[in-house]
This record gives structure tokens, sequence and C-alpha cells, in this order.
């Protein structure tokens, strides 16, 4: 049918447009805050990108229920604008004809969201997880915040450059060191980290130099001028990261639904994949566009619902994991009660009806 075409086309081009913004935003938000990170020293620069493309991958899930949810609501909305509605009624095609081809979409866009709720984000948080470990336990220098003071884990050595030169080397190094209950002062003009080619062991190169070890005023004080000191960086054991809840595979999840935790993100997972049922609903009985209150007033409804909703899937994980209400109830309650409350307003505006109707003893007489 062509009206379903049409439907199909602008309904998944605004979604796509949509999900663009949305993941640019996103993009943006968590660079800033791992270059920020980075730049204060708490982190690698060079594991920036890594984990912004995880935390990414880990959002995707939760970022598609809400492009479709928009992107039929704005769809929907042009056509009421535009009287394209209006017009389709006239032929005898109303509001409820496009629940099927719009649940068909949703079962697409669904499909997705289940694949990545069950799979890809829990793999995601399992490697921003082990990046972060093998990032803590790193024990060669990290300058990617010059002006920084930056303390190593291996033999709890201190770090400082001025800054960095276009080659990768650092200038103006400060390195302290307590070795054999000997405190140590290195100074030197510049310095940069290598491998050594024979042992594959790492050295940091301190170039031009002045070392102080010991304490000074004690008769083991001395001072040394070098032109070259290479100080062994030693390998940091990595531990075993333990797995998070969020990160736990989804097949072994159902063997451990006992534990509320585990069931609290098992129905979360699922959570996501039912929203976008739930929120199609919405967007089709929020779509209608009354001029008289501006072109926006349905958006700002459909932003409220959909953070009520967001909200109660939220309360409800965390009563979950308290063991507030029974394992078996998961989040149906929160699906089921928004569901009821959609159906209701969708067939209000299939009938042409207020959504949001007074009782009548609220009427004026």
């Amino acid at each position: 049918m062509i009206i379903n075409r049409a439907f199909y086309r602008e309904t998944a081009s605004s979604t796509l447009a949509i999900a663009s913004v949305l993941l640019v935003v996103m993009v943006l938000m968590s660079m800033t805050l791992l270059l920020g990170r980075a730049v204060r020293g708490d982190q690698p620069s060079e594991i920036v990108y890594l984990l912004l493309g995880f935390q990414t991958l880990a959002k995707v899930d939760v970022l598609l229920p809400l492009a479709l949810y928009l992107g039929l609501l704005l769809t929907l909305s042009r056509w009421y604008r535009d009287s394209e509605m209006t017009v389709l009624a006239a032929c005898g095609v109303g509001l409820m004809h496009f629940l099927r081809p719009a649940l068909k979409l949703g079962l697409v866009f669904a499909l997705i969201v289940a694949v990545g709720s069950f799979y890809f984000t829990p793999l995601a948080a399992r490697q921003i997880d082990k990046v972060k470990n093998e990032s803590t336990h790193r024990s060669d220098p990290n300058f990617s915040a010059p002006g920084v003071f930056v303390e190593s884990i291996s033999k709890g050595r201190i770090f400082y450059a001025e800054h960095i030169q276009d080659n990768g080397d650092v200038a103006g190094v400060f390195v302290s060191s307590l070795e054999e209950g000997k405190q140590g002062v290195m100074m030197a003009k510049y310095g940069h980290v290598f491998t050594d080619s024979k042992t594959g062991d790492k050295f940091f190169a301190l170039h031009n130099g002045t070392l102080y070890e010991g304490e000074p005023g004690m008769p083991n004080y001395r001072i040394l001028e070098f032109d070259i000191y290479n100080l062994r960086i030693e390998p940091k054991k990595l531990l075993d990261v333990p797995v998070t809840t969020s990160g736990l595979p989804s097949v072994l999840m159902f063997s451990r639904s006992a534990d509320r935790e585990v069931n609290a993100e098992l129905h979360w997972r699922l959570g996501k994949t039912l929203a976008s049922f739930v929120l199609i609903l919405f967007a089709m009985a929020l779509a209608y566009t009354d001029l008289r209150r501006g072109r926006l007033s349905n958006l700002f409804v459909a932003i409220v619902v959909y953070f009520i909703y967001s909200n109660l899937l939220g309360i409800g994980e965390t009563m979950l994991q308290k063991g507030s209400v029974p394992a078996a109830l998961g989040l149906w309650w929160v699906h089921g009660g928004m569901a009821l409350v959609a159906i209701h307003l969708l067939i209000q505006r299939a009938h042409n009806q207020p959504l949001w109707a007074l009782p009548a003893i609220f009427k004026r007489q």
C-alpha cells in the first residue's frame, strides 16, 4: 500500500536522523568527560578513544528506542500539521490504520535493541572494565597531562613534565622515587620511553640531568650529574578483573536469576526491548498537533512521558535489587501500567476525544 510505504520511509528516515543527532551529542558528552580525566592525569590519553567506542556501543540499546519514539512522533505530527491525516481520515484511513505498520517497524528496532542489550552492551561493559584495569596497573609514566604530577604504580614513583615536544619527548622532567629506603630526585632536560630490543624491558631514558640521592645533610647524600640515565620500568602484574553484574553474559544470568542484582539486570535488559513497543503507542497517541497550542506542545508532553517511563524503570530496578518487589514481578508492573495508559490515550485519540479529560465532578455545571 502506498500510504504504508510512505509511512515506513518517512518514519525510518526521521528515526535515523534523530538517532544520528543523539549519537553525536552522546559522543561529545562522553569525550568531554574522558578528555577531562586524561588532562587531570586520572587515566592515560591513549585509552580515551577506546573507552569512547565501548561506551558508545553500550548506549545504543538506550538510544534507539528513544529515536524511534521521537521519529514516529514527529512523522505523524507533520502529517497532522499539514492536514494529511485529515485527508486520509476522509478517505477512511484513520489513526489506528498505522498501528500495525508502526508495530512492524518497532519489531525491527526491538530486535536490534535486544541484540545490543543482551550481547553488545555486556560485552562493552566487560571491555571497559578490562581497559580501566590495565591502565590502572600500568607502570610506565603517563605524560598525557603535562604540568601535572602523576604517580606510577611501580615503586611509588612520581613523574612530572613541563611540556611534550613535537617528536613525543617530554621536556623539563622531574622524577621522585623511593627505592631500598633511599629517596631519590632526578631532574632532566628531556626524556622518552623506549623498549630494549633484546630483553623487551621498558626504560625511561633521561637526558642531561642531575640525580639527588639520599637525605640532605646526611653522610650518604650525593649529587650526580648524567648525560643519560635509563630508569627501568618494571611491569605490574595484572589482576583478574571481576565481572560486574552489568557485564555478565546474558546466558549465565538465567542460571543465576535467584540473585537479586542479576534478576534486576536481566529485567532491565529485557525492559529496553519491550519499551520500544510501549513508546510506539504513546507516540501515536501524542502525535496530534494543535497549532493553537504551538507546534512543539505535544513534543514537550512526549518528552515528559519518556522521562517518567525511564525513571519508573530505574526505580523498579532499584526495588528489585533491594527485594522490595517479588522477583517474578520484575519490571512487568512498569511496562504493563504504562502500556495501559498508552492504550487508553490511543483509544481516546482514535475517537477524537480529549486525552486529559477531567472527571465530571470538576467540570463547571
